[in-house]
């Protein structure tokens, strides 16, 4: 048998897919685990969401949409960006696909050749330099500093920019850090990215999640690139609608049209129903988005508090997405029974095997000295989680 193609053999799993699976799991086997791995709110969608899929299904739109989703939905969308992004759209600037995720592949598809390279800054969301993979481009992993808040600076983009650089992906309110880039930061990036003529993908999901008084900014606003921004959103975070698979992209004529021929031989459009759903989201009361992001800024606080009270744990304070990133570089190298903790993988597997606390090492973002942890589950299961990671470190003194 011939071997499989050298893309796929480079490319790993999904990190936090593979340990949200492997805590289901040990749940189903009857063990006591408190999963922080996934990003995934745990708040039921909104009702008039479902309400509007069930008509969808009665009213038999159960067919193929136009490949790039319907025009109402992209209506919606074009509406959308005007209102929060001051961003200028035409319908058919965007392309409704199967998530978030799946319209950063597309964009990356329609964008990069083999032997490009596209700057992703660490810590990272563990699929962009996958992606950027499998996009037969070369991931160029450029270290932030926790000092300054995990943010790119202008000058770290200036230094990572070579004749091969094609894209930067950036995300902000940033997974799995939760940091936010200013309107100044954002400012200061878009003068190399105007210079150097590089594509910007802009992974936008977190930004109504956001605490503490900041404010989200688009780059993609900003009009001396304007045409060089991929503005990526979705129906999954804010909406509580990971399973119905809605995320969209606004772009640049010739980038949209580029990245719907990809879909158009892959996928074809996003499901009919979830389409009608993300309407009646994005046109119904968004209520429901303030109230959840109250009740995550309480879950934040909670859990920040707890874990930075654990001796020798520090974190940076999120300002954004529903995620905090402790580093726990002070107990690399410690023992408990013989066994040394040589990595954050390891102490990692420690917390889920001693304590039943699953999450996910730092290394799958690119830093060995962090944990990420989700506080997108309910306040009881942090109480529940925060004991026992107090107890597990306790163990490493």
């Amino acid at each position: 048998m011939k071997p499989l193609s050298e893309i796929v053999a480079k490319t790993e799993a999904s990190a936090t897919l593979v340990l949200t699976a492997l805590a289901k799991r040990l749940q189903a086997d009857g063990v006591d685990v408190v999963s922080l791995t996934a990003g995934e709110p745990d708040f039921p969608t909104p009702q008039h969401i479902k309400d509007a899929a069930k008509r969808a299904i009665e009213e038999n739109r159960t067919t193929y949409t136009l490949n790039a989703g319907t025009l109402e939905l992209r209506q919606a969308i074009v509406q959308k960006f005007r209102a929060d992004n001051n961003l200028a759209f035409h319908p058919s600037q965007i392309l409704v696909s199967n998530g978030a995720k799946h319209s950063i592949a597309n964009a990356l598809q329609a964008i990069c050749n083999r032997g490009d390279e596209v700057i992703v800054p660490s810590p990272y969301w563990v699929s962009y330099p996958q992606m950027v993979l499998l996009a037969g481009a070369t991931p160029v992993i450029v270290s932030t500093s926790e000092e300054n808040g995990f943010m790119l600076t202008a000058e770290q983009l200036r230094g990572a920019i070579t004749a091969r650089t094609k894209a930067l992906i950036l995300c902000t309110p940033s997974n799995p850090t939760g940091a936010i880039y200013s309107k100044h930061d954002l400012e200061l990036l878009a003068e190399v990215i105007a210079e150097t003529g590089i594509y910007v993908i802009a992974d936008e999901i977190y930004e109504k999640m956001i605490y503490d008084g900041a404010h989200h900014f688009s780059i993609g606003s900003i009009a001396s690139i304007r045409n060089q921004v991929v503005t990526v959103n979705g129906m999954s975070k804010a909406y509580s609608m990971t399973g119905w698979r809605v995320g969209f992209l606004g772009a640049s004529q010739e980038i949209t049209s580029g990245a719907e021929r990809v879909q158009s031989q892959t996928t074809s459009n996003a499901s009919s129903i979830s389409q009608y759903a993300a309407l009646a989201a994005l046109t119904g009361p968004q209520d429901e988005i303030v109230a959840m992001a109250e009740e995550y800024d309480r879950r934040r606080e909670f859990i920040h508090s707890a874990v930075t009270s654990i001796p020798g744990i520090r974190c940076h304070m999120p300002k954004g997405a529903f995620y905090i990133f402790p580093n726990i570089s002070d107990y690399l190298g410690r023992s408990v029974r013989g066994v040394t903790m040589n990595s954050c993988d390891d102490i990692a597997k420690f917390l889920l095997d001693e304590e039943g606390v699953a999450l996910v090492p730092g290394s799958s973002f690119g830093s060995e000295n962090h944990l990420r942890i989700s506080y997108s589950c309910s306040i009881t299961e942090l109480e529940k989680a925060a004991e026992r990671l107090q107890r597990g470190f306790r163990k490493l003194e």
